[in-house]
């Protein structure tokens, strides 16, 4: 806050922004920053729907299955065996964890059909699959 004695002998107060627009500055980056990290699982492009349901309860581990049929455990950088997958799926929903499927839009269903056959066989409950919802009417 700045002070500017007048000749009047009053007392003049002004908004001093540049502290503001620091702060500000630091809060932008900090957002841009972490925003990609809060992606789970592997990137793919979710099918659109008009009532996408929001879980609730812990986060669920992310199973995701690509366009040439890839199922990846979370962001594991190279492609899952069925047996990690079903491990994985095991110790997800042991600690009381919900397991989400992630298929991308152009996937066959063919693909994504294996994953759930899997999750089946391991007697799992709370398998979802993702979809984001689609804005508008």
């Amino acid at each position: 806050m700045g002070m500017d004695v007048e000749s009047k002998g009053g007392v003049r107060s002004d908004i001093n922004v540049t502290p503001l627009v620091d702060v500000v500055l630091v809060l932008l980056i900090i957002f841009m920053v972490v925003t990609p990290m809060l992606q789970r699982g592997k990137s793919v492009e979710l099918p659109k729907a008009k009532h996408a349901a929001v879980g609730q309860g812990p986060e669920p581990a992310f199973i995701s299955v690509t366009k040439d049929g890839q199922v990846y455990i979370e962001q594991e950088k190279t492609p899952a065996t069925r047996e990690q997958v079903m491990e994985a799926m095991k110790i997800a929903t042991a600690g009381g964890k919900r397991v989400m499927i992630k298929a991308d839009v152009d996937t066959e269903y063919g693909k994504v059909r294996p994953v759930l056959d899997w999750a089946s066989k391991a007697k799992l409950k709370g398998v979802s699959l993702a979809a984001e919802e689609l804005k508008g009417k």
